[in-house]
């Protein structure tokens, strides 16, 4: 039997890291049990408070597994792995996600085996290839590998109170709620975005979709739903007929992100099936100049993203308005035409993060094509995340731009923190903030 550990980083950028479940975890150990009879797979969950640091607390396994999303946590993953190394040499270490797809290089010096791109058969492979003692270097899928191919999650491999809590819908009654992926990757090509792989929206069939929510109800008694998809409701109409269909079957509560150009039908067919809240990835609301700088090819204009808006409190579904600030070009008047969008369009809730060139993004590798002077080498600091719950909270804007651009001059790094901070003070006081 070969035993697997897979291991959940601290996440401590986010307030309250155990509100999310991890997700790409849970999924690849299910596969490694499902598809491989002789290996048995364990999660240690460094999340929470009193073992955050203690790495103690994970057992001797013959492999380590890490799926690494989010440069954020590489640092963090790399300690983790110095102090395995020492504590059990024997045991080998391997890694795929969206930073080790983005920094290969760097990872291969830390793992011993990493994986490229979604890592179903490469994982499987990879355990054939442990038992003949000759796991390669670095693993590349050889065919695409649909997402409806393989199974959801199986969410026992961590306690029930960390997949199931009231914390999803606490503005809305504070039903039982976890998460789930009902498709993965995105056709959109955001500049500053890397959660695009694969580079198309890979959709489960409406069959999966009963199955994993019927499992999720009988399983952890799942009265509601916070969707993880990059688009939650598929932009091709047939696919979110089907999609929508399949969930309002569930008699759940849901809510999730969409782009701003579902069509009235959809949204009254979201309605029904169930939603509550929409959360839709404006990134700017202050000039469609600025859009086409950062290729937000998901957001149609200033003017229809307002109608959209609009659109949705018709049909009673609670806005939710992702924003980011410091994109190339942006005014020094940005925190007054974005407030004056809001009092205009109220939305209920409102998400604000700060720009991160994160490695493997288009800005990341052109800089200099988008103004930016440097870009810092501190991983941790590409989280996004500032002062949305507090004036305390500082994970990073982890760069700075030219004086002078092709836009004309830039903003400073401090007239950009302060920008944020300001808005993050306004949405507060107007409990826009969850």
């Amino acid at each position: 039997m070969i035993s697997v550990g897979i291991i959940v980083p601290s996440w401590r950028y986010f307030i309250d890291p155990l509100e999310l479940q991890p997700l790409w975890e849970l999924y690849y150990a299910t596969l490694l049990e499902e598809r491989d009879p002789e290996v048995s797979v364990e999660i240690t969950d460094l999340r929470h408070e009193n073992v955050r640091d203690d790495y103690s607390v994970i057992p001797e396994k013959d492999i380590y597994l890490y799926w690494v999303m989010k440069s954020a946590d590489s640092p963090e993953v790399y300690g983790i792995v110095r102090y395995l190394r020492k504590a059990y040499p024997n045991a080998l270490h391997i890694a795929g996600g969206t930073h080790v797809d983005n920094c290969p290089k760097e990872s291969a010096e830390v793992f011993d085996t990493i994986f490229n791109g979604t890592a179903e058969e490469s994982l499987i492979s990879a355990m054939a290839d442990f038992k003949r003692k000759d796991m390669k270097k670095s693993y590349v899928p050889n065919m695409p590998t649909p997402f409806k191919d393989y199974s959801h999650a199986r969410r026992d491999f961590l306690p029930a109170t960390t997949i199931a809590d009231n914390k999803h819908f606490a503005q809305y009654g504070g039903e039982l709620s976890t998460t789930a992926y009902l498709s993965r990757g995105c056709s959109f090509r955001c500049n500053f975005c890397v959660y695009n792989w694969p580079p198309k929206f890979e959709l489960r069939t409406p069959e999966q979709i009963t199955h994993e929510l019927e499992y999720l109800k009988r399983e952890y008694h799942i009265e509601a739903i916070n969707l993880k998809d990059e688009v939650s409701i598929p932009v091709n109409k047939n696919d979110a007929i089907a999609c929508l269909e399949a969930i309002g079957k569930a008699g759940i509560s849901w809510r999730g992100q969409t782009v701003p150009v579902v069509s009235e039908e959809l949204v009254s067919l979201a309605k029904q099936s169930g939603c509550v809240e929409l959360a839709i990835g404006l990134e700017n609301v202050v000039s469609d100049e600025i859009l086409k700088i950062s290729n937000l090819k998901k957001n149609p204009g200033v003017e229809k993203s307002r109608q959209f808006i609009h659109l949705l409190k018709r049909y009673g579904i609670h806005v939710k308005v992702c924003l980011v600030f410091g994109l190339p070009g942006e005014p020094k008047d940005v925190v007054e035409k974005t407030i004056a969008f809001l009092e205009d369009t109220q939305p209920e809730f409102v998400a604000l993060s700060a720009m991160d060139p994160v490695p493997g993004s288009p800005i990341y590798l052109n800089k200099e094509k988008y103004g930016i002077k440097s870009i810092g080498d501190d991983l941790s600091k590409h989280a996004h995340l500032l002062y949305r719950f507090g004036d305390d909270e500082e994970v990073g804007l982890p760069f700075e731009y030219e004086e002078t651009t092709q836009w004309g001059k830039s903003l400073t790094k401090g007239e950009i923190l302060g920008n944020i901070q300001e808005l993050q003070q306004y949405l507060r006081e107007k409990k826009m903030i969850y």
